[in-house]
């Protein structure tokens, strides 16, 4: 019987090839989006999980009170993973670990640069899960200059697995390294995604400043794997003790240590530092929502779509039911249409997805969504329950109603004696399917409004034309000066400044009572000029370095925050900074410190070159592959030993927005969707109305009905339906678009125009899609029109 269902199923949709058409194409748009978000979903709740330990491995996190507030950190001080291992019980293992985002290293005269080196005590595979290919797990990080390297490392860069033992290479032109393992590289789904493990003793050659450093905070992390039958709350009230045995009195009394769980570690909202990103569960659960959105919209079409052919079909029921059918039969039957459809959907859909997931990648910058994912059992019960579901949601309704015709009146075509009541139906499901269009439309418009308002703030300079050199590779033998010198002779290079590109923060004050926290910033005399910064009152730094105090600049901020209005009269002003005594020298104009935020900070900028790590370079418009050609020869000039590596800072500042820029494409990409399928819904009802009105257009022409009035027959009811759904969806939009924006310290507040706006792009796009439909209608031929026997 169900073979019988099939075939028939089959027949019927090629019979209607134009609603089946539709339909498909609606569906498959809606299985993709779903399918994609799954793979998007899934990827990112996936984050260390393979680790076999996962559900008893903590990171120690560091939540600290300042005079801002409460500030929470992923990193911890270096030595706290010993201690651990010394003064606490109740753990099975502890390991420290200390990350180099970027590093450049020589191998055999050649220079190279990659992410993610981690200098890891011997304890590292303790805690974490690793598949090794060669060397001895537990001597090879147990001495100093000792590497472990990953496959994937050794077969770029060393020549293969064979030749990758033994070998030996330098790291930041200082730390002669010797490989003493190969592991396989961790999965893409992991939040240590290292190419090099450095034995943890190489640290104190290599920055002997972060060993044994309760004082500071770098790049470093702890972690523990509690016993199996280990409480928290008993490691928490030994990690207090910890704090006020090696923490000095004033840190310790703001300091707290906080274990986070490493399996929630990827999810946090942006609360705790990670060494990659990021993905908070509000973006996730946003994100399956959109794909909800945009598989109901499809559904709601396929139901539009089969209740408008019911009159088309009521002489077929009423035949079947004539010859004995039950409802039930019927009801299969209908229900099979569905599954056939939404089957051939699912498969269409697929190959989109396939699409789709090369189109995410590109975003991740990286190939880290695999097609290969959706044939994972998971996967697959997914894509299952899609189908059932969507089967279920899309063709239900439609068998119900048409299995319910009555045999006479279907054979009489009388099926609707509330005509009104079916034309009411499905009014309402093309109202339905616009609301959720211009849900997604207005929402999109309301983050990229929000966004917007922060990147389209008024800056003193052109971040298209600042490059930045992150990291300067120290100031041996005098390199800050060779550079300096032979950036003269670069032509298009305005103006460049020494100084450090990554900011600490400190506490600043003129009563102890009353401290307030500051951006402290190091940079030379040509930081003003690089960054066009305007001067209100006093001088710009002095590279004499005789003032003591130091002389610093500041900006109006910061002077209000010391309770000084005129920047005139903040000259000469004397205050704290980090137990340091610093005088201001001058008052720059205020200007945005936070990339989502229109919040300025404090900001001190005192000139110290030994701190100098970036620089920061203003260049012409024009020219500006030869300008960089001139800054690399400069570089090799002065580090003849280290790469290049630059980056233009509206890159920087365009990387600042995380997650909101994937969020922005899958929104742009579902409004459109939606609209998509709202408007071929639209195009076959108006097709399905042109048929069943064909003669009555007939008799309009020839009585003398002009193609427009024709046309304004089918378009008027359209608008008054995209009018009542704008009005529903309007305040929805609002309240999800506000929800969405939760994150950000300040919102803009959409205005009307907004609303407005997306109004219009549904209104345009509709009125196009129907009005070629109508016209086509309103052109036939009357005498045509008139012999139809329909």
């Amino acid at each position: 019987m169900f073979r019988s269902f099939i075939i028939t199923a089959i027949r019927q949709l090629q019979k209607n090839r134009l609603y089946t058409t539709i339909n498909l194409i609606g569906l498959a748009v809606g299985v993709a989006c779903c399918l994609l978000i799954f793979v998007l979903v899934r990827y990112e709740t996936s984050f260390d999980a393979y680790h076999s330990k996962v559900d008893r491995i903590y990171r120690v996190n560091l939540n600290q009170q300042t005079p801002q507030g409460q500030q929470f950190n992923g990193c911890n001080y270096s030595p706290l993973a010993q201690a651990i291992r010394q003064d606490v019980t109740g753990l099975e293992q502890a390991t420290g670990v200390y990350c180099l985002q970027r590093y450049q290293f020589a191998k055999d005269h050649n220079l190279f640069e990659d992410q993610y080196a981690f200098f890891a005590d011997p304890h590292y595979f303790d805690v974490f899960d690793g598949i090794w290919l060669a060397g001895n797990k537990e001597r090879a990080l147990a001495t100093p200059n000792s590497v472990v390297v990953t496959d994937a490392f050794a077969n770029k860069f060393l020549g293969g697995l064979d030749q990758a033992l033994g070998s030996t290479f330098t790291l930041e032109n200082k730390l002669p390294l010797t490989v003493n393992g190969i592991v396989q590289a961790p999965p893409s789904n992991t939040d240590q995604p290292y190419s090099l493990l450095i034995s943890y003793a190489s640290l104190a050659r290599f920055l002997p400043e972060s060993v044994n450093n309760w004082k500071t905070v770098g790049t470093g992390a702890t972690y523990v794997v509690f016993d199996k039958e280990t409480r928290k709350d008993r490691i928490n009230a030994q990690l207090e003790q910890l704090i006020q045995k090696y923490l000095p009195k004033e840190v310790a009394k703001n300091t707290a240590f906080h274990l986070l769980a490493l399996k929630d570690n990827h999810d946090r909202n942006y609360d705790y530092t990670s060494f990659t990103y990021d993905f908070p569960v509000p973006v996730m659960i946003i994100l399956a929502i959109i794909a909800g959105l945009v598989a109901f919209i499809a559904c709601i079409n396929f139901i539009n779509l089969a209740t408008a052919q019911a009159l088309k079909r009521a002489k077929e029921v009423g035949i079947r039911k004539s010859m004995g059918s039950s409802r039930f039969q019927l009801m299969m039957q209908y229900l099979s249409e569905a599954f056939v459809v939404t089957g051939l959907a699912v498969m269409t859909g697929l190959f989109l997805t396939k699409i789709g997931i090369g189109e995410l990648n590109k975003l991740y910058g990286g190939e880290y969504l695999q097609f290969s994912q959706l044939t994972q059992p998971p996967s697959l019960l997914f894509i299952g329950l899609v189908i059932l579901v969507i089967t279920l949601l899309a063709g239900f309704y439609p068998a119900f109603v048409l299995s319910g015709y009555k045999p006479v009146l279907a054979l009489k075509s009388q099926t609707y004696s509330g005509t009104a009541k079916g034309l009411s139906l499905r009014r309402a499901l093309v109202v339905t399917q616009f609301i959720g269009a211009q849900l997604l439309i207005i929402v999109t418009l309301i983050m990229t409004n929000q966004v917007n308002s922060f990147k389209e703030r008024p800056l003193d300079y052109d971040p298209k034309t600042i490059v930045l050199i992150p990291a300067l590779r120290g100031n041996e033998a005098g390199q800050h000066e060779r550079l300096r010198q032979a950036l003269q002779n670069v032509s298009g290079l305005l103006s460049y400044s020494f100084g450090n590109l990554g900011n600490e923060t400190g506490a600043f004050y003129t009563n102890p009572q009353q401290k307030h926290s500051s951006i402290i910033s190091y940079a030379d005399t040509s930081y003003i000029h690089a960054f066009q910064t305007r001067l209100l009152a006093g001088k710009n730094l002095s590279a004499t370095g005789s003032q003591s105090p130091a002389q610093v600049l500041v900006n109006e901020s910061l002077i209000k925050s010391l309770g000084i209005t005129n920047p005139a009269s903040a000259i000469g002003v004397t205050y704290t900074l980090n137990d340091q005594l610093v005088t201001i020298g001058g008052v720059m104009k205020d200007s945005y410190t936070q990339p989502m935020s229109n919040r300025v900070d404090p900001i001190t900028i005192l000139y110290k070159p030994e701190k100098f790590t970036g620089l920061a370079l203003a260049i012409s418009t024009g020219g500006t592959a030869q300008t960089l050609q001139g800054i690399e020869a400069a570089w090799k000039q002065a580090y003849p030993t280290y790469l290049c590596k630059y980056q233009f800072m509206d890159e920087s500042i365009n990387r600042s927005y995380g997650e909101y820029n994937l969020i922005f494409s899958v929104l742009s990409v579902a409004s459109f969707l939606a609209i998509l399928i709202g408007c071929l819904g639209l195009y076959g009802l108006v097709s399905f109305m042109a048929i069943q009105r064909t003669k009555e257009i007939g008799i309009r022409k020839v009585l003398g009905a002009t193609v427009p009035n024709v046309m304004l027959l089918f378009t008027k009811e359209s608008v008054i339906l995209i009018i009542i759904a704008f009005v529903i969806a309007a305040p929805l939009a609002h309240f999800l678009g506000v929800a969405l924006l939760m994150e950000f310290p300040e919102r803009v507040s959409p205005g009307i125009p907004l609303f407005l706006s997306g109004f219009l792009i549904s209104l345009l796009i509709c009125l196009l899609t129907v009005g070629y439909r109508s016209y086509q209608a309103a052109t036939q031929n009357p005498v045509e029109s008139l012999r139809s026997d329909d």
